[in-house]
């Protein structure tokens, strides 16, 4: 991740700025984990989801591909959980294998996967309408996705990716970890993220 720097450089740079009496206190930005990413929303299997330079750059065999960036996170969350939800019998299991993360949350999806049958689009489907990072590091981000349901109902849930093989990956919890989507009232603490936003 750093560049690599000749001990006499450092040095130098710390008696220049004690010299100088440089009383900067500035620190380097964190990433930006607020503004929504600039997308254009295209209808999945009925659902809206975002697409943006880069995120995803791959769509064979379903979307993949995210850069290392907060954004590429949030819509890699909402294709992916749409994914989870939309993709049918034939392709979900190189689905799974390209979005998901290894470990028991997904050894539990894929058995369960296989008992039901999804197939079509879905008919009044919700829509995603925001987000807010719980977590974020370069390995690892948890992101609120905001629901809007066709009722007017707002709900929020987490999910949970990880930094793998050059892709955000989705991190899926295990039957006794999972928590279930809860009911907001608005958006505020949330970033407004949804089509034609």
């Amino acid at each position: 991740m750093g560049t690599l720097k000749r001990f006499a450089a450092a040095a130098l740079v710390v008696v220049t700025a004690t010299a100088c009496g440089s009383d900067n206190t500035d620190e380097v930005a964190g990433p930006d984990l607020t503004s929504a990413p600039e997308a254009t929303w295209s209808p999945m299997a009925g659902i809206a989801v975002p697409r943006a330079e880069q995120c995803p750059e791959k769509t064979e065999p379903v979307e993949h591909g995210y850069a290392r960036t907060p954004q590429c996170a949030v819509i890699a969350a909402i294709t992916g959980q749409t994914l989870l939800a939309t993709t049918g019998d034939a392709e979900w299991p190189r689905m799974a294998n390209t979005i998901l993360a290894p470990g028991p949350g997904k050894d539990q999806w894929i058995q369960a996967r296989a008992l039901v049958s999804v197939e079509g689009r879905v008919r009044n489907p919700a829509t995603f309408a925001g987000f807010r990072f719980t977590d974020y590091s370069d390995d690892r981000a948890q992101v609120l996705l905001a629901v809007e349901w066709p009722d007017g109902t707002l709900t929020a849930q987490p999910t949970q990716l990880a930094w793998q093989t050059g892709d955000w990956k989705l991190v899926l919890p295990t039957q006794q970890t999972a928590v279930d989507a809860a009911e907001i009232d608005n958006l505020d603490d949330f970033t407004e993220f949804r089509p034609n936003s």
